[in-house]
């Protein structure tokens, strides 16, 4: 693997290459991961002009790729601008990039290091302010439309008792066209314009995948059986819209005190979509 800075997308950033794989970071803001590039080809959305009303007049702007967010979803919290440059650490194996303080006073880094199969990305979560905050740990990565996504749904094990949920938004329609449920899972198309939607699994095996092409990129959590979770428990999620397909994943909820830190481990592949699969 070799290290090399280099300018993507208008930023600054730090590229990691792997055979044919290359992972981009930006240094410029964030914490962010902007490109995940399989034979020089972009899997995520790039997204320059998209951006969303944050608290005290500030935009959110989106860039694309990968970021990290804080749940539950609070305004005044989670929209909170990331445009200010980061600090570097580099690896052996790979980089981390850390922001100061944001506006909610929390600290955000991200890790991102070669693992024996594809990537681990680790995000941490810092309470800069006074006082301790509930937070989970939310990892988003936003893919260019086009592909589909998969939501694995799992069963926990055999029997008469209840044991997993679907859960909903609500601007989800379930008479969408663009939702197919399967035996153990959910496709979602995002080649198709339509209205946003948004699932999630509880509980999850912490797979959520992506096709798109001939390419598949799949992330994977450990998710803790005994731990609460925000969106009624639902630690993957897939969210759809015209301009890209998100597959998020989160931590569980944590009282964190001044000072104190949370932390949320994905293990990204990437890969060529297996003969026969829909894409």
């Amino acid at each position: 693997m070799t290290l090399e800075t280099v300018s993507f997308e208008g930023h600054d950033c730090v590229r990691l290459e792997d055979g044919d794989v290359a992972v981009v970071v930006t240094i410029s803001a964030g914490p962010r991961v902007l490109g995940m590039l399989v034979e020089d080809e972009n899997l995520f959305a790039v997204l320059p002009d998209a951006t969303l009303d944050g608290p005290d007049g500030e935009r959110f702007r989106f860039l694309g790729g990968h970021r990290l967010w804080v749940g539950p979803e609070i305004s005044s919290i989670t929209y909170r601008a990331d445009d200010r440059p980061c600090s570097v650490t580099e690896e052996e194996d790979g980089v981390g990039v850390e922001a100061p303080a944001d506006g909610a006073h929390l600290v955000k880094a991200i890790w991102v290091r070669r693992a024996s199969q594809g990537w681990i990305v680790d995000h941490v979560v810092r309470n800069a302010s006074r006082r301790a905050v509930s937070i989970a740990p939310w990892a988003i990565t936003q893919l260019r439309t086009g592909g589909e996504a998969v939501l694995p749904i799992a069963p926990r094990e055999e029997g008469p008792q209840a044991d997993r949920s679907l859960v909903l938004w609500p601007y989800t329609d379930l008479g969408d066209p663009r939702i197919r449920f399967g035996r153990n899972e959910v496709r979602v198309d995002a080649s198709r314009s339509g209205p946003p939607l948004k699932l999630g699994a509880a509980p999850s095996d912490g797979r959520v995948a992506y096709r798109l092409g001939n390419h598949r990129f799949e992330k994977r959590i450990d998710v803790d059986p005994n731990a609460t979770y925000p969106d009624r428990g639902a630690a993957v999620q897939v969210f759809v819209c015209d301009d890209f397909c998100e597959l998020e994943t989160l931590g569980p909820l944590a009282v964190v005190p001044p000072g104190g830190s949370v932390t949320h481990r994905e293990r990204w592949t990437v890969g060529r979509a297996a003969a026969g699969e829909p894409s």
